[in-house]
């Protein structure tokens, strides 16, 4: 019993950290394709 709720415990704390990872990596792409894409668009006015 003890160790089912080891590992529902285990999953509770590893889940939420998961997600953020992810979103964070999204976040770090998107920003880093934004300044990559300003970069090369500066002499072109849209």
């Amino acid at each position: 019993m003890f160790e089912l709720i080891k590992s529902i415990a285990f999953e509770l704390v590893m889940v939420p950290v998961v997600m953020v990872t992810i979103l964070g990596l999204i976040y770090v792409l998107g920003e880093l394709f934004n300044v990559i894409s300003k970069n090369e668009t500066k002499g072109i006015e849209r």
